[in-house]
């Protein structure tokens, strides 16, 4: 995998993700997670250790652009390209429901990911003497996945159009069974 051209993927999604997050309506407060798909894309084409580790700096890349503790996004996609890694030779690659399917996976254990960081670590306000736990609101994360999913067969059909500028390499076959292996 041609590392350059996955900080210039990663830049990109990053930029689109903190743009769009500007012109979200206030009343839903939900945007579609662009790093995430962009993570699915990696972790689809990419050998195992790649992918794993592509995700993994993903995630490091969004924590340092977000307010979030630190290692939480980490966590988050690199349980999702462990998901997705290990469904590289049962899927079609260029398939949208495939793409639909990995987003809306993907989005949940996300989602999952970040309620129960907001629910065992709760943010403190203090107002006046006040002191006010503030745990996350469940509608936006589900919007966003929703709106992820929805996306993801457009993003990752333009991204898969793309995939020779990675350079990714191909699996060797196995002898046992036909299936792809990432040795």
């Amino acid at each position: 995998m041609r590392w350059l051209t996955y900080f210039i993927l990663a830049y990109v999604m990053l930029g689109i993700q903190s743009g769009v997050s500007a012109y979200v309506p206030p009343y839903n407060g939900a945007a579609p997670n662009f790093v995430l798909l962009a993570a699915i894309f990696i972790a689809i084409n990419a050998p195992r250790d790649a992918a794993l580790l592509g995700c993994f700096a993903l995630g490091v890349l969004q924590d340092l652009l977000t307010q979030q503790t630190l290692g939480v996004y980490p966590l988050a996609y690199g349980i999702v390209g462990v998901l997705v890694s290990g469904a590289q030779p049962l899927v079609h690659r260029e398939h949208p429901v495939t793409h639909f399917s990995m987003a809306l996976t993907g989005g949940i254990v996300v989602m999952i990911v970040l309620m129960l960081n907001g629910f065992l670590h709760p943010a403190v306000v203090q107002s006046g003497d006040l002191i006010v736990k503030v745990r996350p609101p469940i509608g936006p994360l589900i919007y966003s996945t929703l709106y992820t999913a929805l996306l993801s067969p457009i993003v990752l059909g333009l991204l898969q159009r793309t995939r020779r500028a990675f350079a990714f390499a191909p699996g060797r076959r196995n002898r046992l069974n036909g299936l792809v292996s990432r040795a």
